[in-house]
């Protein structure tokens, strides 16, 4: 999958985003849609903190999906478009710096991970009770993978679920995560589906039971 903020180059030089979208409560109820649409648990991504807002980059009604920093005033974000838009996700024009997404299911603390390229691949996980990380991209920088490896701490099984379109791409992100000491990590291709989010709740049950 392509993401913006792989496109341009992130330099020191590049200020963060210091803040998020604008809400637009007028689509709330095409959120909920969208995503119950997708077989995607609306009620989890609320409780992540998820939202709807016309004003994400562009015009296009998105759901705003807010990132996780340990950089002081790093408020990194990507929007999905819930319409038929060119661009499916807009990232703010600013340094990512450690930025990465975390979705946590519902309930107790979760003893698996899933690490994917988005934040819906992310999202459904959490439906399945794991812990849902979103890298935004198939190549984050070594900050974020640092940041991931320390939401991974306690998690007995993770799982890397790349998209079917470039299967091998997040090997790589397997290998440098084994270099900074995360050695629990298993590759699960979403087959049949392109993506783990694009599968059927069942398949992706059976997918995570591999």
């Amino acid at each position: 999958m392509d993401y913006p903020h792989e496109r341009e180059e992130d330099t020191p030089k590049k200020p963060y985003c210091r803040s998020l979208p604008p809400r637009d409560d007028g689509l709330t109820q095409r959120m909920q849609t969208y995503l119950e649409g997708r077989r995607l648990d609306y009620r989890l991504a609320v409780a992540n903190m998820w939202y709807p807002s016309s004003q994400a980059g562009d015009n296009s009604p998105r759901i705003v999906t807010p990132a996780t920093s340990n950089i002081r005033g790093n408020t990194f974000w990507q929007a999905r478009a819930m319409d038929g838009s060119e661009k499916r996700y807009q990232s703010p024009h600013a340094a990512r710096g450690d930025a990465v997404i975390v979705v946590w299911p519902s309930g107790s603390l979760p003893d698996r991970a899933v690490i994917s390229e988005g934040p819906m691949d992310a999202l459904a996980a959490a439906g399945e009770g794991c812990l849902g990380i979103a890298l935004m991209g198939a190549t984050p920088p070594e900050e974020t993978l640092l940041l991931t490896k320390q939401y991974l701490r306690g998690i007995l099984s993770i799982i890397v679920i790349p998209d079917m379109d470039e299967p091998a791409a997040l090997t790589g992100v397997m290998s440098r995560l084994t270099r900074l000491g995360v050695s629990n990590c298993r590759l699960i291709l979403p087959y049949p589906a392109k993506d783990f989010a694009s599968a059927e709740p069942s398949l992706r049950t059976q997918l995570l039971n591999r």
